[in-house]
């Protein structure tokens, strides 16, 4: 199934693997928890957004693993980056990916992104650590890389000259070690090392040269990205939008801290930092990946506190989707990260649902895969 890379752009979209019931979710959050628990309420924000047809489905059932690889592969989604959840030893959420290793029969291509941060609890202005993230020595490193290592040999893991990507979320101190030692027992096990790629959320040129320093290559996380890149033009237009946004529409106090972006500035936002980065990873001479997203959405997990970015029309959608490629094709960048498939908490979806039906996996498939 691996095959070489070519020069048109790929679409590999995040997945999230909170969609079945674990021990320390039940004791965190209550019995039965999973990422439907947060859709599932009434959201009093923004729209109320389900799954089409009630599909609330089960990451554990494999009709459900069938139907997303089908689904993605109809509609030009090269393949999954799953969420890895590890933890100096300890894993949360792993099943989802440990079954899909076990049914060979299920054509789906896919990698991981490392989800290296600690994971909290969040509620009325408190936070309470739930896991927290630590990177050991070389005795956990080794039973992280022989945890993974069946993962990378399997034929569907998405390699780039037999070295498997590996996405980092956030950058830690032990990195360069961490990096140095996957790659040597990579080579020891018939492989040409692990290719790391560094996520990341801004791109100021002293923070790109510190980061990409061991690893492979740096790919963009949108909108993140998007949001925290400082264009003084745009940026006045954006503040002007929220300015008129609290006025007209959030007046009430309740509202405050409520966050609002308007989706068509967002989008030519995304196009401009795509330019940038290129023209600074042209001076570090590193590989690089652009992001992509269909829209965002905190509310569900955080109610007024959360962040709206509106939906982004369907012109609006395939033209930057459109700009973006044009770019990847010409720069030869292989691959744009796509977040998500299926981050319902934040509105981050290309799955199906009762509002857009399925017009992002459309614009898709309408760039992409013609």
């Amino acid at each position: 199934m691996q095959k070489d890379i070519q020069n048109k752009p790929k679409i590999l979209a995040y997945f999230l693997p909170q969609f079945h019931t674990i021990p320390e979710n039940d004791e965190w959050w209550g019995k039965g928890f999973t990422e439907w628990t947060n859709i599932k309420r009434v959201n009093k924000v923004s729209a109320n957004l389900q799954p089409l047809n009630n599909n609330y489905y089960n990451l554990l059932d494999e009709e459900t693993v069938k139907w997303q690889t089908d689904l993605a592969e109809k509609y030009g989604v090269f393949g999954f980056v799953y969420y890895h959840y590890y933890f100096c030893g300890k894993k949360l959420l792993e099943k989802p990916a440990e079954n899909l290793l076990k049914n060979t029969y299920i054509n789906q291509r896919f990698c991981f992104c490392w989800a290296n941060h600690d994971w909290n609890r969040t509620r009325e202005d408190t936070t309470k650590l739930l896991v927290k993230q630590e990177y050991g020595n070389e005795e956990d490193w080794s039973r992280h890389f022989n945890y993974l290592l069946p993962f990378f040999n399997d034929n569907r893991y998405i390699k780039i000259e037999n070295k498997p990507i590996f996405i980092i979320y956030s950058d830690f101190m032990e990195k360069d070690e961490l990096c140095k030692y996957f790659n040597h027992n990579a080579k020891k096990n018939g492989l040409n090392g692990v290719f790391f790629i560094q996520s990341i959320s801004e791109i100021k040129i002293s923070v790109l040269r510190n980061l990409s320093r061991t690893v492979d290559a740096l790919v963009l996380r949108e909108p993140s990205v998007s949001f925290n890149t400082t264009n003084k033009y745009i940026n006045i237009i954006i503040n002007k939008i929220n300015i008129l946004l609290v006025l007209l529409k959030f007046k009430s106090k309740q509202f405050i801290n409520l966050k609002t972006f308007d989706s068509c500035i967002i989008t030519k936002k995304t196009i401009y930092c795509a330019k940038l980065f290129c023209n600074r990873m042209r001076i570090l001479k590193k590989k690089y990946y652009f992001g992509a997203y269909s829209g965002w959405n905190t509310t569900p997990r955080h109610n007024i506190k959360g962040s709206i970015m509106s939906n982004i029309s369907d012109e609006n959608y395939i033209w930057y989707l459109k700009k973006l490629k044009n770019i990847a094709i010409k720069k030869s960048v292989e691959f744009i990260f796509f977040n998500a498939w299926n981050e319902w908490s934040e509105f981050m979806i290309l799955e199906p649902d009762t509002i857009n039906k399925y017009r992002f996996l459309e614009g898709i498939k309408k760039v992409y895969k013609e």
